[in-house]
């Protein structure tokens, strides 16, 4: 069976008031998640079936800064979660926070391309409840909210095929490589054997194995703090 999201626009999937986040790349790292939300609390790990974790579309971001350019390279995928069999999961970071319109203006901007959706999630720890929180999702170039604006030099968002060859931005995969392994071994583990390339077959273990310069990658100065770990 497929599990279904039910996705919302940010208005009503961010509601004002308490409300627990789901993430999957870089905000495993709770140092990082507490950049964009300072005043989390409840940080655990927990796991989300019904989903896949795939570098499946460009990050905007970094091409918008010139750190990644798609005229040269491949290398310019970020992450994202898409629905699949339930057979398929993650592990994911859980955290709680109330939010208010600015902390909502600001998640809105910093994930400026994916759709919202609750998604449940079972926690870890067998001592924490299990719940639903909302996750960012994989979209379509059709859903984009009108204030995206697409980088010079990408014709598409979301409509890379899986035989593209899109892979993973170096600056972004070395930024969540530092993070997962903060959060430790069951983060770790999850993020390189249940994360996919494009293709959706290729697992990140058997990439980064094979492609280990991805760690001599650095930001530029003024993006330290936000891409390493």
């Amino acid at each position: 069976t497929i599990s279904v999201a039910m996705k919302m626009p940010p208005a009503e999937a961010l509601a004002l008031g308490p409300l627990t986040i789901l993430s999957y790349g870089a905000l495993l790292s709770e140092s990082s998640a507490r950049l964009t939300f300072p005043a989390l609390r409840n940080f655990r790990l927990a796991r989300v079936q019904g989903l896949r974790r795939t570098f499946a579309h460009p990050h905007t971001f970094l091409i918008s800064r010139k750190l990644a350019d798609p005229a040269k390279t491949l290398k310019i995928g970020s992450l994202s979660v898409e629905a699949a069999a339930e057979s398929s999961g993650l592990v994911v970071a859980a955290f709680d926070i109330d939010c208010d319109a600015e902390q909502r203006v600001a998640f809105v901007k910093r994930e400026p391309e994916y759709d919202f959706a609750k998604w449940p999630f079972t926690p870890l720890d067998p001592s924490h409840p299990p719940g639903s929180g909302v996750i960012c999702m994989a979209g379509e170039d059709a859903t984009l909210r009108s204030e995206f604006i697409l980088p010079e030099g990408l014709e598409t968002v979301w409509g890379w095929k899986r035989d593209s060859g899109l892979l993973p931005a170096d600056i972004y995969l070395r930024h969540c490589l530092l993070a997962v392994e903060k959060a430790g071994p069951d983060a770790l583990a999850s993020f390189l054997d249940e994360t996919f390339l494009c293709d959706r077959e290729t697992a990140l273990r058997k990439y980064v194995d094979a492609t280990p310069s991805v760690m001599d990658a650095r930001p530029p100065f003024d993006l330290l703090a936000r891409f390493s770990g």
